[in-house]
């Protein structure tokens, strides 16, 4: 639809330019025949070369050179008009610039010079430049050529200015367009670039959710079902307990594979939460339930009132979640030590620690996305996590701002 528009006004303009131009020309041949000092044969060759050029001028963006040299040949040598110069002059200056424009003007201002003198040496009521300013009176012969030779130039070079300045104006203004849709397009680009970042990054976080979740209840039905293995003939009661715990730890993490596969599909509803997605607050149940799945753990806690902010919370139940997960995997026999202290002014520090164990794991080693997952989620919110052997110990050192 937009190119049709676009053929329409430049054949518009083109049928404008050639009617122009015609007009024009035969209005120099009037004022040229009703003068006497030019010769007929002066005025045909002209009056033909202009009518040529004025056809011509439909080819001037795709031939422009071509029609200049057709367009300069009359009114150079002969007695008629520059229009037809002008209106090539126009297309050209909206395209080019420096040496070809300027030769361009040059050539275009020396025609209009050309054709202003053979106006000047006109009775004065077949002038163009003074048509009209004095009218003889009747029977009175008519009025001589009496202006300064230097008007016709000046006038030339006024036009030629007009011309040339505002194709630059129209050629501005059109770069200046197609530089705000060049904008728009890359805003809209970006804006889609952005808008997929977010995509990934929020199923970056969901797949950690899910690993974080999955990975901690699966090690602890794990361990359940180990340790029901090897004392399930010697105590009914604890054998009850520990399947109680497998139902509870397999029913919580079905709860939480919901609330995500929920989130992904768009259908979890507004404000809810899953079981395990806890803050600072529920770090003390965490403990106490990898306590009933038989490992040694200590809490400290030294926080000063005040709300801790969402995500830090968040990150700083998966901390402990991850490591007890860990310590149920690797040192099973050892105490793991766990120090929580802070402050709204200094953040928030997590130490765990737990001694190694000379016992092999009691599952394959695993990848250690876990641990890398948490520093990713620590760094997203300003915070670090460190986690390694330090002497005879396996620490996990973390620290995060209070209010993210």
């Amino acid at each position: 639809m937009t190119a049709n528009i676009e053929i329409i006004r430049r054949r518009a303009w083109t049928t404008g330019a050639v009617t122009l131009s015609v007009f024009c020309t035969l209005m120099a041949l009037g004022l040229s025949t009703d003068s006497d000092n030019v010769h007929g044969w002066n005025i045909a060759v002209g009056f033909l070369l202009n009518l040529g050029a004025a056809v011509a001028l439909v080819w001037r963006h795709e031939r422009p050179w071509l029609v200049l040299a057709l367009t300069l040949a009359g009114p150079l040598f002969f007695s008629t008009d520059a229009t037809a110069a002008l209106i090539v002059l126009y297309a050209i200056a909206k395209a080019e610039r420096g040496e070809r424009l300027a030769a361009a003007a040059i050539a275009v201002f020396l025609a209009c010079a050309a054709s202003l003198t053979y106006d000047a040496h006109r009775t004065r009521d077949n002038s163009v430049l003074t048509m009209g300013a004095t009218r003889p009176e009747a029977g009175a012969p008519k009025p001589e050529w009496d202006i300064a030779p230097w008007i016709p130039w000046f006038v030339a070079a006024l036009l030629v200015a007009l011309v040339v300045g505002g194709a630059m104006l129209k050629h501005t203004r059109s770069e200046l367009a197609e530089a705000e849709h060049s904008r728009d397009v890359a805003t809209e680009q970006t804006s889609v670039m952005r808008d997929e970042v977010i995509r990934t990054e929020e199923r970056t976080r969901i797949a950690r959710d899910m690993h974080d979740t999955l990975a901690a209840s699966l090690s602890r039905i794990s361990l359940f079902a180990g340790a029901l293995q090897v004392n399930g003939a010697d105590n009914p009661e604890k054998v009850a307990n520990t399947a109680s715990m497998i139902r509870s730890t397999a029913h919580d993490a079905l709860d939480d594979l919901k609330h995500i596969v929920g989130v992904l599909r768009g259908s979890a509803a507004a404000g809810a939460r899953p079981s395990g997605h806890q803050g600072i607050d529920s770090v003390a149940d965490l403990v106490q339930s990898a306590r009933a799945a038989g490992l040694h753990a200590t809490l400290f806690t030294d926080l000063r009132p005040g709300d801790v902010g969402t995500v830090s919370g968040h990150v700083t139940y998966r901390v402990v979640q991850e490591s007890l997960t860990n310590a149920q995997k690797y040192a099973s026999d050892q105490t793991v030590r766990i120090t929580i202290s802070g402050a709204s002014d200094v953040g928030i520090r997590i130490d765990i620690r737990n001694n190694l164990s000379s016992q092999p794991p009691t599952v394959p080693p695993g990848s250690g996305a876990g641990l890398r997952g948490l520093a990713e989620q620590a760094c997203d919110v300003g915070g670090t996590l460190n986690a390694g052997v330090l002497g005879t110990e396996f620490v996990v050192d973390c620290w995060l701002p209070w209010y993210a």
